[in-house]
């Protein structure tokens, strides 16, 4: 499954990555030669033509079939604010999505779920890294 990490210089991509003090602020899943599925703000969940300008492609193991049971789920702001300020208990509403929410219910990895979309890079990098190490 090939995972789009994105950012652009829009003042939202740039505010998320200054919380989570990553480089990427969005990810999709690819699910066709022009096609991604993702959850943006306010649109939510929805399969969308290719338009990522700046990104990074990561293989992992999953399904984006999994993804398309999500399609229509509203964007979850709550879960969003949540992590700008990562106090108490997550506000996620299991009714709706954000981004890399996403991401974790398609793939078949649990350590990504929780995860911001730069969290989630750093993890499946430091793991590549691991993986080439260890066949050496």
């Amino acid at each position: 499954m090939e995972l789009y990490f994105s950012r652009n210089t829009s003042p939202l991509s740039r505010l998320i990555q200054y919380f989570t003090k990553g480089k990427w602020s969005h990810n999709a899943i690819k699910v066709g030669d022009y096609h991604i599925i993702d959850s943006r703000f306010p649109g939510g969940v929805r399969i969308r033509h290719f338009d990522l300008k700046d990104y990074e492609i990561l293989e992992v193991e999953g399904d984006p079939r999994k993804a398309l049971k999500h399609i229509e789920k509203r964007y979850d702001l709550r879960l969003f604010f949540w992590y700008g300020i990562k106090y108490g208990k997550s506000w996620n509403d299991p009714n709706q999505m954000i981004c890399s929410e996403l991401i974790a219910e398609a793939s078949n990895d649990e350590n990504l779920r929780g995860k911001t979309p730069s969290e989630q890079y750093r993890y499946l990098k430091n793991r590549e890294k691991v993986i080439k190490d260890t066949k050496r």
